[in-house]
Parts: C-alpha cells; sequence; structure tokens
C-alpha cells in the first residue's frame, strides 16, 4: 500500500514540474524577447518564439517523463524484488536437507543434523589413547615456484624491520620493569612462572591502567 501511494506521489510530482516548466520556458522567452527588443516586437521574432516555445515544452516534458518514469521503474523494481526474497523466505522455512544415510535406526533429531550421533562405531576419533597423525601436507603445490613482486617484497622487509624494533621495544621494557627486576627474573614469562601475579592480583587493574593512558602504548 505504501508503494502504491509512493508511485502515485511521483505522478503527482511529475506533473506538477511540467507545468512549472512550461510557465519557465514562457515566461523565460518572453522576456529575453522584450528585453532585447522591448514591445516593438519585428515579426520574424514573434514568429520563431511562437515555434520555439511549443518544440522547447515539448521536449521539457518528455524529459521530465521520462526522468519520473525511470523513479517509478526502479521503485517497483525494488518492490518485486523484495517480495520475491520474502517468498523465498518463507517458502525456505522448514525445510530441511534430506539424510544421506538410509538406516532409519539411527537418525536422530539434533538441531539440523537428521542423522544424529555416530552409534555403533568402533574407533573413537576423541580418544586419548588413540594413534597420533600429523597434519597432512598439500602437495600440489609443493613444485610450484611463484616470484615476488616488488611490493610483496617491500611489504615482507617492512614486516621484518617492524619485528626486529618491536622486539627491541619489548627487550628494552622489560629490562626497566620494576616488578621484573624486584623479581629477579629476566622477562614476563619467568615472571609469571613465580606466581607474581596471582600474588598481587587486582580487581580493577585493568581500569587504573586505561585511567593512566598507559595502556594505548601497544
Amino acid at each position: 500500500m505504501k508503494d502504491g501511494l509512493d508511485v502515485s506521489l511521483l505522478e503527482s510530482q511529475a506533473k506538477i514540474v511540467k507545468g512549472l516548466a512550461k510557465v519557465a520556458i514562457f515566461s523565460s522567452v518572453i522576456s529575453i524577447v522584450v528585453l532585447i527588443y522591448g514591445f516593438i516586437i519585428p515579426d520574424p521574432v514573434t514568429f520563431l518564439s511562437i515555434i520555439l516555445i511549443p518544440i522547447a515544452i515539448v521536449m521539457a516534458d518528455n524529459l521530465i517523463e521520462s526522468t519520473y518514469q525511470k523513479k517509478i521503474e526502479y521503485m517497483l523494481n525494488d518492490l518485486q524484488s523484495r517480495e520475491f526474497s520474502d517468498r523465498e523466505i518463507i517458502n525456505n522455512i522448514g525445510d530441511k536437507k534430506a539424510s544421506n544415510y538410509p538406516n532409519s535406526a539411527y537418525l536422530r533429531v539434533r538441531g539440523g543434523d537428521e542423522k544424529g550421533p555416530a552409534f555403533g562405531k568402533s574407533d573413537k576419533n576423541f580418544s586419548t589413547h588413540g594413534k597420533r597423525i600429523d597434519a597432512m601436507t598439500n602437495r600440489d603445490y609443493d613444485d610450484i615456484e611463484s616470484v615476488s613482486t616488488d611490493t610483496e617484497k617491500m611489504i615482507r622487509d617492512a614486516d621484518n624491520i617492524h619485528s626486529e624494533i618491536s622486539a627491541k621495544q619489548w627487550q628494552q621494557s622489560e629490562s626497566k620493569d620494576h616488578d621484573l627486576i624486584e623479581a629477579g627474573v629476566k622477562n614476563l614469562g619467568d615472571l609469571i612462572k613465580t606466581g607474581w601475579f596471582e600474588k598481587n592480583k587486582q580487581d580493577d587493574a585493568v581500569k587504573q591502567l586505561y585511567e593512566n593512558n598507559e595502556g594505548n602504548q601497544i
């Protein structure tokens, strides 16, 4: 209903714009002629004005009509698309893919999975006594050689430089940290092993960190 009102509103706007365009064209031509020739207008100018004004009005009408017609078409297409999407959503509600396993004895309703648990399997994939299986590697790309572009090389070099700078900054920060020095350790990992954080934990530590503007130094 709302879209029908919008279409009617656009059609009404088109009629109003057409009327205003006619008035504007007629008044503009008459004003230009009067400014140039005064009220004594030569016959050829009058003849040309009589011919040009209707032509200009017809061209303006066609332009306005095509513009608003496109707007109406876009609106109707959008309405049809939305109606189609709504129908698809409604039709697909409750649809479930049929199970590939015909054995109905083990079918279970478990969310959207009709197959249910894997009953009857002799081996247990998640057993702690299972044999270790290392990750497989993709052999398809082993013999493929690629040449890095200048941009890729520049990004890799920049990453390496940034990594080195970050590592140095981290080491300097650890060497100046008062808690590490007091605990007699050299790095944060060793400090964690000593149980320092459990002994000195504070409920509002993170809040205090950001209030002191120390949390944005990462």
